[in-house]
């Protein structure tokens, strides 16, 4: 069984191989679950992809593909292209199915944990460790205590952020409690603008969201100027803080340019295999901070640059606050070094502090 999946590995890296001695650039194609400009998520793999052209290859897309219908649109590109990537945790098992139909393409699939010894490979920015650092930020400018969160969709991804940026708010601030209202919808900026008002209504000083949309930013800003409202907020995958300058902190966000790079550079060299999985965070600058906003005190920025730096210089271990233990938000305590991917990756638990009951459908 080993020489058999080592053969086909084999193949593979062949195959990579015969695209550069025949002299042709790989051709990459990739799917977005979100409108290209959507100012966030799908607008960030959008931006990656894009870069890869001024080194030389050739790109193609197909945006706000619904997950239920995702498995067709993958094999059409992989029709006419040598590697398909995916960019929403719902695409995974549409892509499995997909990679068995077309062995002869390489399937990336974004945030989740599937794949195969021979086409299909996974891939994530590890948005959790940001996420901490904002909850540093949050934790040390709030004086309600009450940090709100809009959720996009409960899938592991999400949670494990909204359970990183409470402990990273709890390491300054142990009284923090933090209150999510679900939108179930990555890009709904109606119902977005809806839950970030509803946060704010509830007395929660501290706003994120989970989605594409700014309006969190846009709705502190307003808060501010109409109301004299004591409200922050925080941007999502995106620099955001243009839509609300006064009251913004900083964010998460991704540059996936240089991870898109690496993989079909290697493609391209015949190099790339699979399972890989690649796992990639500050240290790689795959995630990172949005610039601060002007109205932050520089006591924060301080702060939380500090511990930035912390982690990328090898001080902080890649799974950390995680890997450090927690205690669940039932009590439980998960002891120190048994949080890792794998237990990152099917995350369905909220931590102490988080104030929701975890979503059961």
């Amino acid at each position: 069984m080993k020489k058999a999946i080592a053969l086909l590995t084999t193949a593979v890296i062949f195959a990579a191989y015969s695209i550069t001695a025949m002299g042709k650039s790989p051709s990459v194609g990739y799917v977005l679950v979100g409108p290209k400009n959507d100012g966030g998520w799908s607008m960030r793999h959008h931006d990656g992809f894009q870069s890869l052209k001024k080194h030389g290859y050739k790109v193609s897309m197909v945006e706000m593909v619904p997950e239920a219908e995702s498995a067709k649109v993958f094999l059409k590109l992989a029709r006419k292209h040598d590697i398909v990537f995916a960019t929403s945790f719902g695409y995974m098992d549409p892509m499995v199915k997909a990679a068995s139909k077309a062995p002869d393409t390489i399937f990336m699939h974004a945030t989740g944990y599937k794949g195969n010894d021979k086409n299909m490979d996974n891939y994530v920015c590890h948005s959790f460790q940001a996420r901490y650092l904002t909850g540093i930020a949050a934790g040390m400018l709030t004086k309600s205590n009450k940090i709100g969160v809009v959720g996009s969709h409960p899938i592991p991804e999400i949670i494990r952020n909204i359970n990183a940026l409470t402990i990273g708010a709890q390491s300054v601030n142990p009284n923090i409690s933090v209150n999510i209202v679900w939108i179930n919808s990555w890009f709904d900026p109606p119902k977005d603008m809806d839950a970030a008002k509803a946060l704010l209504d509830a007395g929660n000083d501290i706003l994120f969201t989970t989605t594409d949309s700014p309006s969190v930013v846009t709705l502190a800003q307003s808060a501010w100027k109409k109301q004299g409202k004591e409200v922050w907020s925080m941007g999502n995958d995106a620099p955001m803080g243009s839509n609300g300058p006064d009251r913004y902190v900083t964010g998460m966000i991704f540059n996936w340019n240089l991870l898109y790079k690496h993989i079909v550079d290697q493609l391209a060299a015949g190099k790339l295999k699979m399972n890989q999985r690649y796992n990639w965070g500050l240290k790689e600058n795959c995630v990172g901070l949005s610039p601060w906003g002007k109205n932050v005190p520089g006591t924060v920025v301080n702060k939380v640059e500090t511990v930035r730096m912390e982690w990328i210089n090898d001080n902080m271990d890649e799974w950390y606050p995680f890997s450090q233990g927690i205690t669940k938000q039932d009590g439980t305590r998960v002891s120190a070094g048994e949080i890792k991917r794998p237990q990152l990756e099917t995350m369905q638990y909220f931590v102490k502090g988080v104030t929701n009951k975890f979503p059961t459908n």
